[in-house]
């Protein structure tokens, strides 16, 4: 019963987070900045919750994240490399969320690290799919 609530409650998540991209997504070319953004934000507050050592803030930040990255990935599913990159960051998240919930600082600290680094990795793919798209000057 419990875990149908919390499953509820992420899909009310999401829903609710996907009307406010509804209402905020700009236009296509600006989409990957209106991404970045919003995990930016998220990170950030979870950099800040991790600083004050304040475990709610950085649970919620995370789940918020983790909504948006379901999203985004309706969005980017297309490149293999891209797919990979999402599992690395799925699964730090999963625990930054995992040591949070368990008042876990070291853990939910090295889980903040991975996932940063799955982010940097990412944005390479990102950036490298976009340049073989764009016709090289001679």
């Amino acid at each position: 019963m419990m875990k149908s609530w919390a499953t509820l409650g992420v899909g009310l998540l999401a829903c609710a987070l996907a009307a406010g991209v509804a209402a905020e997504e700009p236009k296509a070319e600006d989409s990957t900045s209106f991404w970045m953004k919003k995990k930016l934000e998220y990170s950030e507050h979870i950099l800040e919750g991790l600083a004050k050592e304040d475990y709610e803030a950085i649970a919620k930040n995370a789940r918020s994240m983790n909504a948006l990255s379901h999203l985004e990935r309706w969005v980017r599913s297309s490149l293999p490399e891209y797919r990979a990159q999402l599992r690395i960051f799925e699964n730090a998240n999963q625990q930054l969320i995992r040591s949070a919930d368990g008042e876990q600082l070291d853990g939910a600290a090295l889980a903040y690290v991975q996932l940063t680094l799955s982010c940097v990795n990412c944005h390479k793919v990102v950036r490298d799919s976009s340049t073989e798209k764009t016709p090289r000057k001679p």
